[in-house]
């Protein structure tokens, strides 16, 4: 019976119809979560496409819009989040690779105070949704790697989100899971994207 395979996290994510195509988005990708399928349908379904709330409908099709000028797995870009905290404040920071060149960065502090019981991960959300949104904005695929687990298990479900802000989280970012996939890294092992991203998010606070 044919099958059909279904990538959540590797360098392209969605469905494919063979398993060779599938290899090549998962094999050696730290993280990597695929399954196969009888059908598109529950391949859609494991993807989280079918079950995504009308209310994003508009954001979908945005999305779908965004995806046509960016359909090679040699678009994708990595992408560097971090977060920092200290003295009730919280910052974010993401770093923009292409291949070795950083090509975009940001950093700032963030403003919710709800947000800021969770010290420094409110700064690894925030940077997150933030990275995300700049990929929609510029028509790219993007890797995010985190050193903080529940940047992507909040999302593929493997977390249940028990709060507000990871409820928020998991819901604005199920509308990018088109165009973003998820990489754990260690954190503080010298990884170059990763040090720099927290170097930001301290420089953000002033420590």
């Amino acid at each position: 019976m044919a099958k059909v395979y279904a990538v959540k996290v590797g360098r392209n994510t969605g469905v494919f119809n063979t398993w060779a195509e599938c290899e090549a988005q998962v094999k050696g990708f730290g993280g990597a979560q695929y399954k196969s399928f009888k059908t598109v349908e529950e391949a859609n379904e494991y993807l989280g496409v079918a079950s995504q709330p009308a209310a994003k409908t508009e954001q979908r099709v945005n999305l779908s819009e965004a995806l046509k000028l960016s359909q090679k797995t040699s678009d994708r870009l990595d992408v560097f989040v971090d977060g920092s905290y200290s003295n009730g404040r919280y910052a974010w920071s993401y770093v923009v690779y292409e291949g070795n060149n950083v090509v975009h960065q940001d950093s700032g502090v963030g403003t919710n105070p709800d947000a800021a019981s969770m010290h420094n991960v409110a700064g690894e959300l925030a940077a997150a949704m933030r990275a995300a949104k700049w990929a929609m904005s510029n028509k790219k695929y993007i890797t995010i790697h985190h050193d903080y687990q529940g940047i992507s298990s909040w999302v593929d479900g493997s977390w249940k989100a028990k709060n507000g802000m990871t409820k928020a989280y998991r819901d604005y970012m199920n509308a990018y899971t088109k165009i973003v996939s998820f990489n754990k890294v260690t954190g503080h092992t010298g990884i170059q994207g990763n040090e720099l991203a927290d170097k930001l998010a301290r420089q953000a606070l002033g420590i």
